[in-house]
């Protein structure tokens, strides 16, 4: 494994306190961990020699290593024999990244060691090294994954937070929205729809695999640790209702937008219609006084001109006065 790939490592104590471990020594095995503490390992799983130094050197099966250090992953749990494998989703809330392209986070414990992987920065280990640098570090494995889960989901309510005042914002602009100007607006609740949907799809496995977590984990260290993991179980679950709300509500909004489209369409059309209506009898009129045939009257008469002018302006105000009994006008 390439000493870039290793991000850091911790002999962590359950009073809270940890122990720097150097690359140097995690190359080519792992040190002895001592009874009642446990070693974090963070690794970028696109750095070199990552699986080869799971496979050798950690000693995880590689069939296991296969979900630990591959693209296209889902959030999901594994249990097996030594361990278990856990797979979530954080929000990236890198620079120039959008917080719907979700950084992929897997997770491989045992008994007394815990691997993290990750192939971009994500701050919920930010503040994991922040708890370790105050001596205030979890004190058991199952402490540090709910404590990582927590702290993504935490960001994922921020983003949250954050959709819902725009799309709150998106629903006060349509009140006051000009016609004709409301593809603005529509193509905002589309992009809010559109990311939407990219953290849905990631964070409804998430639901089901937090879910597995809690019902299949056979044993906790702590018996609060399992209501915390329920507690976060019920969490992700609100969080994915508020997105299905959130998308509901955009669609809703692009619904009453295209509905101020329709009906000036159709107003505009009725208009036309009404305007056609007052000038075909005239162009018929017109139309037939200029045909170019013999008989046609009045061709010679002085007056021939505003004779007809009269009878197109009495035609026209018959025409208005037969609408506005209609009601068309």
């Amino acid at each position: 494994m390439s000493k870039s790939a290793l991000i850091n490592a911790f002999e962590i104590d359950p009073n809270g306190t940890a122990q720097a471990i150097s690359w140097d020594t995690l190359k080519d095995s792992l040190p002895q961990i001592a009874d009642g503490r446990y070693l974090w390992v963070h690794l970028d799983w696109m750095g070199d020699g990552v699986r080869d130094w799971l496979i050798n050197i950690a000693g995880i099966d590689p069939t296991i290593t296969d979900t630990l250090s591959t693209r296209g992953t889902r959030p999901a749990v594994f249990f097996y024999d030594p361990g278990y494998s856990l797979n979530l989703r954080g929000v990236n809330l890198n620079a120039e990244n959008d917080p719907a392209d979700m950084i992929s986070v897997r997770f491989w414990a045992t008994a007394n060691m815990i691997i993290t992987l990750r192939n971009q920065p994500l701050r919920a280990f930010d503040d994991m090294r922040n708890a370790i640098a105050e001596n205030n570090a979890p004190n058991s494995i199952d402490d540090f994954i709910l404590t990582v889960a927590e702290r993504l989901a935490y960001r994922v309510e921020n983003v949250v937070r954050g959709i819902e005042e725009d799309v709150e914002t998106i629903e006060d602009d349509q009140e006051t929205v000009a016609e004709g100007k409301t593809l603005a607006l529509r193509k905002r609740g589309s992009d809010i729809r559109n990311q939407l949907s990219r953290l849905r799809r990631h964070l409804a496995p998430q639901r089901d695999a937090l879910s597995n977590y809690v019902e299949q984990k056979p044993t906790w260290s702590d018996k609060r640790f399992k209501r915390r993991a329920r507690a976060l179980t019920d969490k992700t679950v609100r969080l994915v209702e508020e997105f299905d709300s959130l998308r509901e509500r955009i669609q809703i909004v692009n619904e009453n937008l295209m509905a101020i489209e329709t009906e000036q369409m159709n107003r505009t059309m009725y208009w036309l219609t009404v305007i056609a209506g007052l000038f075909l009898p005239i162009s018929f009129v017109t139309g037939l006084l200029g045909i170019n045939v013999g008989g046609v009257p009045a061709t010679d008469s002085p007056y021939g001109f505003l004779a007809v002018s009269i009878i197109l302006a009495v035609i026209t105000a018959f025409e208005i006065w037969l609408f506005k009994k209609m009601r068309l006008i």
